[in-house]
């Protein structure tokens, strides 16, 4: 059986295994607005790169304070901008360090920062999603945080699933900052019509549930489950969890083959018969169908609020029509399944301030902090203590993705370079079975077959 494919870190490839793109500005790289002149001094050039003496006014080790290098894409964006000037500034309030911000768009991250570590410039600390965090990471270049951070800060305040992210080979690589799962979405009115005041939580009742919402007839779609694209084979992983199934064992070979993959496709066909799912149906498809009332459930980040909020809900009306659940399961007892989704801070083993990197992290994951990028951009904050504050607590529609996250899955070909091959797979095998042209188990099967001649 052939080994799973670890991803490799190319300068000119960008993340194929992205959950979920997170967009960014189309302008060239800037640097956020600096409170001090030092900052100033050491702004980017409008081509991505930044003056190399950001940090040289302090030597590393010398007791003098730092001035620091963090880029990502998110402080180029309009609605982000403020809210990392304030996370800068009080960086250096209570550090009395210095920070400088270098940005590119979201589809030019991965590569600038690689660009930057192989020619030796500056960089401290970085924002990447999980798509760019596997890319870098496997260049070699990460600081493991266990060390950097100490591991009792690390699992004192995060959950285990969230550092399992970040987390390679025993190495804490990546800090969780803004994590939810992909999980189930649902409309809390079309639910209600139906019969249904409370969401179904096992299987059982939640294809009684589809049933009753069918019933009601008209054209909404009981389940916009993702029929097509990449986004079929995200939707199809965490069913097949559900199933007892997986497309790798724990060695890495292809184990997609099994009586509970088949009994998942099997699953889907049954759904696709009785009307309660649909071809050509993808998560784009869904989240317009959503937006406008003719889907009940579907599939999704917590950026399905920005949706609905787009489509002319007021946001506090966004938890009447758009809420999330956790997936129904085989049998009570049983672990909900979810894919990971989510922004993590990385810090550069070469950089010369480490300690000073550490700390703009623990800033940025601070509660006050992390309350403004939440209350004011939406971005759900990860820590224990901010999952136990009452404006989380009270927040039901973050804090329904919240719950999903406690344990969620990183999906099983976020690490490989052959994922995009493997999704296409996947949703090609399980197309093949949704249009009669394959029995469940025949399109199993061929799944494993395609997936281990690559």
């Amino acid at each position: 059986m052939k080994k799973r494919m670890t991803a490799m870190a190319m300068a000119a490839v960008m993340a194929a295994g992205l959950l979920t793109a997170c967009g960014g500005s189309e302008t060239a790289a800037t640097q956020a607005p600096a409170a001090s002149e030092a900052a100033s001094t050491a702004a980017p050039a409008a081509d991505g790169g930044a003056g190399e003496d950001a940090g040289t006014e302090a030597d590393a080790g010398s007791g003098e304070k730092a001035n620091i290098v963090w880029a990502g894409w998110s402080g180029e964006e309009e609605a982000s901008k403020d809210i990392f000037q304030r996370m800068m500034d009080t960086y250096r309030e209570q550090t009395g360090n210095d920070v400088t911000w270098v940005g590119w768009t979201w589809a030019d991250t991965a590569q600038q920062l690689l660009i930057r570590t192989q020619g030796g410039e500056q960089l401290d600390i970085a924002q990447v999603d999980i798509g760019i965090f596997n890319t870098i990471a496997q260049a070699g270049v990460l600081a493991d945080l266990n060390e950097v951070m100490g591991a009792d800060y690390l699992t004192e305040n995060f959950q285990q699933a969230a550092l399992d992210v970040g987390n390679i080979d025993g190495q804490q690589l990546g800090l969780p900052w803004s994590m939810a799962s992909i999980t189930m979405v649902y409309n809390p009115e079309i639910l209600k019509e139906a019969g249904w005041d409370t969401v179904p939580t096992t299987m059982e009742e939640f294809e009684a549930c589809l049933a009753d919402v069918k019933a009601l007839g008209g054209d909404v779609i009981p389940y916009a489950v993702s029929t097509k694209d990449d986004t079929c084979a995200g939707d199809f992983a965490p069913w097949l969890w559900t199933f007892g199934g997986s497309l790798f064992d724990e060695s890495g070979n292809v184990a997609v083959d099994s009586a509970e993959a088949v009994s998942c496709v099997a699953w889907y066909q049954d759904m696709l018969s009785k009307g309660y799912i649909a071809m050509d149906v993808g998560r784009g498809e869904a989240r317009q169908l959503f937006a406008q009332g003719k889907v009940a459930f579907y599939d999704d980040a917590v950026l399905a609020k920005g949706q609905a909020v787009s489509n002319g809900v007021a946001p506090e009306d966004v938890i009447n029509v758009c809420a999330a659940m956790e997936r129904p399961v085989m049998k009570e007892g049983d672990a909900p399944q979810s894919t990971m989704w989510g922004h993590m801070l990385v810090i550069f083993k070469d950089s010369q301030y480490k300690e000073a990197a550490a700390e703009l992290a623990k800033v940025l994951v601070s509660d006050e902090v992390a309350m403004d990028y939440f209350e004011n951009n939406g971005m759900p904050p990860v820590t224990k203590s901010m999952a136990e504050s009452d404006a989380v607590k009270n927040d039901a529609y973050l804090n329904s993705f919240l719950k999903s996250t406690e344990t969620a899955r990183l999906e099983e070909t976020a690490r490989m370079t052959n994922a995009s091959e493997i999704k296409s797979i996947i949703t090609e095998e399980l197309q093949y079975a949704l249009l009669g042209q394959k029995t469940a188990e025949q399109a199993v099967k061929d799944m494993a077959a395609r997936m281990n001649a690559l």
